[in-house]
């Protein structure tokens, strides 16, 4: 039940987050410090209900670990959302769809239980029709900030497996709680957003965002502890499939054959190693 909670809240959070950067125009500075506010207020209201630290946390292992996870997200946050500001909802999904195979072949790799080298083939194979998608005319066109999600890919796919670790020793509740904490401290002082000049209505969808955002990670991570990586990986792939349907509905955005044909290859892809790592 988590994995399809957390799809169902991606497909709406995504939706939410492109009116607010796109049709409001709400700048990146100001949108990330306050949407991780309220990631983290929202999360703190259900900690002393759901949030678990083990004492093993505080060894050396645990700690680097968790820094290098705030790392990653600091660096996926900052590329994810200078994607969305600037991509167009079909693009920017068909890049993400990427994301749960790299997920899928990092597991494979470095967590116990979940190695299969057929991922491999296949990973090359979803690479592939990535690039042709924004092929046109022979000459790539990945724009700027198509490489910007690229990379908020790799750092995503990366925070999830250290993610997948952590909950030894976090409850997926107290993780996210002291994630979103530690990461609205480093956005707000890196940029210094203005808070006071944004209007309610911006204010009310960052606050949409933010409930969609909290529903969804902490779905994923229950998912994670209970069902494992590629589970919940597979179950997500129907939130880009999703947000194409609602996107073309609600932001009137036209579809591209290759785009949706490079989708439904890279799809099936990620289903077959997904069902292989399984």
């Amino acid at each position: 039940m988590f994995p399809f909670i957390s799809a169902l809240a991606q497909v709406g959070g995504i939706l939410v987050d492109k009116i607010t950067l796109t049709r409001r125009q709400v700048s990146v500075h100001v949108f990330v410090p306050i949407l991780f506010l309220f990631l983290f207020l929202l999360t703190a209201l259900l900690f002393p209900f759901l949030g678990k630290i083990s004492i093993e946390v505080f060894s050396l292992r645990y700690l680097l670990i968790f820094l290098a996870m705030i790392i990653a997200a600091t660096v996926w946050n900052i590329f994810y959302y200078q994607g969305v500001q600037s991509e167009k909802v079909h693009e920017f999904e068909l890049i993400m769809m990427f994301q749960p195979l790299l997920t899928i072949l990092l597991a494979t790799i470095f967590l116990k239980g979940e190695q299969n080298l057929q991922i491999e083939i296949v990973a090359i194979i979803a690479a592939i029709f990535l690039i042709v998608a924004h092929l046109n005319k022979a000459h790539l066109e990945i724009t700027l900030g198509g490489y910007k999600l690229l990379l908020a890919v790799l750092f995503m796919s990366v925070e999830l497996i250290l993610i997948k670790i952590l909950l030894v020793v976090f409850s997926p509740v107290a993780l996210y709680c002291i994630r979103t904490g530690i990461l609205f401290i480093f956005f707000f002082l890196f940029y210094h957003p203005q808070i006071k000049k944004v209007a309610g209505k911006n204010s009310a969808l960052i606050l949409a965002s933010a409930s969609l955002g909290t529903l969804q990670m902490i779905s994923k991570f229950y998912g994670f502890e209970q069902f494992g990586v590629v589970y919940t990986s597979l179950v997500l792939i129907l939130s880009p499939i999703l947000v194409y349907i609602c996107s073309t509905i609600f932001l009137h955005e036209k579809l591209k054959l290759r785009t949706v044909i490079s989708a439904i290859v890279i799809l099936g892809c990620i289903v077959y190693a997904s069902l292989v790592g399984k």
